[in-house]
C-alpha cells in the first residue's frame, strides 16, 4: 500500500492555509482597532483644543461619554467577531483531519 506525497501534504496545506486565514482575519481586527483609537484620541485632542470657557468644557466632557459609548460598542463587536473565529477554528481542523483519515 503507498501513500501519495499529495494525500500526506494536501491536509498540512490546508492547515496552513487555515491558520493564515484566522490571523489575517484577527491582525485585520486588530488593525481596525488601532484606527479607531488613533482616530478617536486625534478628534478628542482637537476639540478639546478648541475649548475656550465652561459652556465648551461641558459640551466637550458630554460629547465624550457619546464616544467612549460608541468605543466600547466597536471594542464588544471585535470581540465577538475573535470569538467567532475561535469557535470556528476546532470544527475546520476536524473537517481537514477526518477528510485526510478518510480512506479514499
Amino acid at each position: 500500500m503507498s501513500i501519495s506525497v499529495e494525500k500526506f501534504t494536501a491536509p498540512i496545506q490546508e492547515l496552513g492555509a487555515l491558520n493564515v486565514a484566522n490571523i489575517e482575519k484577527l491582525i485585520g481586527l486588530q488593525v481596525e482597532a488601532f484606527e479607531e483609537v488613533a482616530s478617536t484620541v486625534v478628534e478628542s485632542m482637537k476639540k478639546a483644543a478648541v475649548v475656550k470657557d465652561l459652556e465648551g468644557a461641558k459640551s466637550y466632557f458630554t460629547s465624550q461619554s457619546e464616544v467612549a459609548r460608541q468605543s466600547v460598542e466597536s471594542a464588544q463587536a471585535r470581540t465577538k467577531s475573535v470569538a467567532e473565529i475561535a469557535q470556528a477554528y476546532p470544527a475546520s481542523v476536524k473537517k481537514i483531519v477526518d477528510k485526510a483519515l478518510a480512506i479514499g
